[in-house]
């Protein structure tokens, strides 16, 4: 009994690990600010095309205009952290962080752009 009981009591131990490791992703990647927005793009090899990145900056120019400040970043999956492990994320997928976590979390960027166009309506 008391075999088991240590078994169930490690394993709990290492979920409550795993958790707080991917907490800790989120968290590195959150705005400070109440109303800002941190889009992240995750690739496994290369950098997003020139045309992808001009559409992230034309959704960052497009918030902006709408009084709610942006930022941008391009993320490896598996470069210092393991995303894809920590967050789940694939190849080409885009998460949009405000200061209380994920927000929003599309694979297509269209799909996103209608997300912050949601977003910015009143």
């Amino acid at each position: 009994m008391r075999k088991w009981l240590g078994y169930i009591l490690v394993i709990l131990l290492l979920a409550g690990c795993g958790a707080g490791a991917s907490q800790r992703a989120i968290q590195d990647l959150t705005s400070t600010m109440e109303n800002e927005l941190h889009i992240v793009y995750f690739y496994e090899q290369e950098r997003p095309s020139e045309q992808m990145e001009a559409q992230l900056t034309g959704m960052k120019v497009f918030l902006a205009r709408k009084n709610i400040p942006s930022s941008i970043s391009y993320r490896k999956i598996d470069g210092e952290k393991n995303y894809e492990e920590l967050l789940g994320v694939k190849d080409g997928q885009i998460l949009v962080f405000d200061y209380k976590g994920i927000r929003f979390n599309a694979r297509n960027i269209h799909v996103l752009e209608g997300m912050i166009l949601q977003l910015s309506n009143p």
